[in-house]
């Protein structure tokens, strides 16, 4: 059973990790309220920004609207965990945010044999990786789709991304499809 918390999120589960500054800290997972809207756009925003150097074609900021709204929806829907961490700023308990996850179950032209999962977006705060919050993240995401059926989660990771494909490796994935592209260059010859 989940309970809110002061700042409007809905606590699933809490994990104890070591900070860089050798404290525990808590960082649940949680389904975030949709005050969390804009902070998550700019984390997405982050991401598709991150991912421009692995020749991802998403432009960022000219996506921010279109983004905006997909993650209300994704929150409205059950669709979305962050990991919070709570921080203590002058006797003022905060959440923050250190990364998220989108989600949800294919709902396709075609009937296909497996109920698929799929993994949109996996993001945590440069600072705060490898500590195992993309991990528990995932596993979130993971258990949430299974519970709604999915026998098996799909995600992707650009071909030039090697650190994000060795980690879904490293979480149990195998590439299952790969997609070929080719630039056209339409000089004229004659």
């Amino acid at each position: 059973m989940s309970e809110e918390n002061s700042s409007g999120f809905q606590s699933n589960s809490t994990v104890n990790m070591t900070s860089d500054s050798s404290m525990q800290d808590a960082i649940t997972i949680e389904h975030p309220s949709v005050g969390a809207v804009d902070e998550l756009t700019d984390m997405w925003v982050e991401l598709a920004a991150d991912q421009r150097k692995y020749e991802s074609y998403i432009q960022p900021e000219e996506s921010r609207e279109t983004v905006r709204e997909m993650i209300a929806h994704r929150i409205a829907s059950d669709c979305v965990y962050v990991a919070c961490a709570e921080t203590d700023e002058q006797e003022q308990e905060e959440t923050q945010i250190l990364g998220f996850v989108t989600y949800e179950i294919e709902r396709g032209a075609y009937a296909l044999s497996e109920t698929r999962g799929i993994v949109q977006n996996l993001y945590v705060t440069p600072s705060k990786r490898g500590v195992g919050i993309g991990t528990q993240l995932l596993c979130a995401a993971e258990d949430k789709l299974h519970q709604q059926g999915a026998t098996v989660i799909t995600l992707e990771a650009l071909a030039e991304n090697t650190r994000a494909q060795e980690f879904y490796r490293q979480q149990g994935y195998n590439a299952h499809r790969v997609q070929f592209e080719r630039t056209l260059d339409f000089t004229e010859e004659n």
